[in-house]
């Protein structure tokens, strides 16, 4: 009967084994004991600025430079995945910046 499970107790619904596994899992123990930040939020987002537009700048100097001096065949298919790749490559180490400016300065 549908309605005497939502009287019991969790052990009686589950058994013993699962009762226990299910206590563990709702019991968060992985939160790690707050440290505060060696720099403040507001100092990581202008350090963070200044990363960013040096990395895009560099670069697509970069990639203008390899592609114009290396061998990127003239084949329409390889150049277009050139860019492609290239072009969507600089997300990685932008995204590795914003993760690090965007840290909490407080537990929340």
């Amino acid at each position: 009967d549908q309605t005497t499970l939502h009287t019991l107790p969790q052990s009686q619904v589950l058994g013993g084994c699962a009762a226990s596994c299910y206590a563990a899992l709702m019991t968060d123990t992985s939160q790690k004991p707050f440290r505060k930040p060696w720099l403040p939020m507001r100092v990581r987002k202008l350090i963070g600025l200044v990363a960013m537009l040096a990395l895009i700048i560099f670069y697509a100097l970069i990639v203008m430079t390899v592609a114009v001096t290396t061998s990127v065949p003239e084949n329409g298919i390889v150049e277009f995945f050139y860019y492609l790749i290239t072009g969507i490559a600089w997300v990685v180490p932008a995204a590795a910046i914003i993760y690090w400016m965007q840290r909490p300065d407080e537990p929340q």
